[in-house]
């Protein structure tokens, strides 16, 4: 029986740096990478059952994130996604298998799909970017009274605080800092923090870096060049639900499925739950 005690971590080169990953299990390669702004302790709780399934489950640090190199300034979702396929090429037995991600990382993985179809047959789209201007404006104005710049009222020493709690409530609209979830708190806080000051601030506050990731994504556009077969994931309480019939419209090959309520990524009771509906896709005939 699989454990998380038996997860392994390790480095394998990128072409511009390391790329750390977490692997647990034996089977077909199923790639998890994160959303964005944690890396892939994120999938920690799942990957046991994962494995369980007969997956060999490599949860990824996306390059800019986690322990993986951070020469990523500016870069697009196709650059991510052209470092992790050179990665997961040296990492041995990665030559074919299936991609899971969300929020930036399904871009991430749609660009994967896109530029390998055969290697990658099939994939995860867990909350799909798949916005108008508009709709990615309203969603980046909950962040907008937040900044990492120094203030003389001293707003910058609550701010890695004030944005992991926003994000968090982004991902799960019943999320509050609490006594009993301070671990939750500090780890994602942790995670943010691993970027660096110069992509965060880049993120909040755009003129501040040279944009890249979602801010120049068109996913809208993108989505129809998926020839891979997705299972297209959202959630009745989910911050991209917005997006999700417009992705389902553009998507070549698709299964649909909504999530009651929350997303249950971020509830640990859910995760059988949230196990199961990809295994039961990825393993499908």
């Amino acid at each position: 029986m699989v454990s998380l005690e038996h997860i392994r971590c390790g480095y394998v080169d990128g072409a511009h740096g390391q790329v750390h990953y977490r692997e647990l299990g034996t089977g077909t390669p199923l790639v998890l990478l994160h959303w964005a702004p944690s890396n892939g302790r994120q999938y920690e709780h799942l990957m046991p059952l994962f494995a369980a399934r007969g997956f060999r489950v490599l949860a990824v640090d996306i390059p800019g994130y986690g322990n993986s190199h951070k020469h990523t300034a500016g870069w697009s979702c196709a650059e991510m996604g052209a470092e992790l396929a050179i990665a997961l090429h040296r990492l041995g037995g990665v030559s074919r298998g299936f991609l899971c991600g969300g929020h930036l990382s399904a871009a991430v993985v749609a660009e994967m799909a896109i530029a390998e179809p055969a290697r990658w047959p099939r994939i995860v789209l867990d909350g799909s970017p798949t916005l108008t201007r508009a709709q990615f404006a309203t969603l980046m104005a909950s962040f907008a009274d937040l900044s990492p710049k120094w203030s003389e009222d001293g707003a910058h020493e609550r701010f890695a605080w004030r944005m992991t709690e926003r994000f968090l409530h982004e991902w799960n609209p019943d999320y509050r800092a609490t006594p009993e979830n301070f671990a939750v708190q500090y780890a994602y806080m942790a995670d943010y923090l691993q970027m660096g000051f110069a992509p965060i601030r880049a993120f909040i506050e755009p003129g501040s870096g040279k944009p890249g990731g979602l801010a120049t994504y068109d996913a809208l556009g993108r989505w129809p060049l998926i020839a891979s077969k997705v299972l297209a994931l959202t959630a009745e309480r989910e911050a991209l639900r917005v997006g999700h019939e417009a992705a389902l419209a553009r998507l070549q090959h698709h299964v649909a499925h909504e999530f009651k309520g929350a997303h249950p990524l971020l509830i640990p009771e859910r995760a059988t739950e949230y196990v199961a509906t990809i295994a039961d896709f990825l393993s499908a005939p």
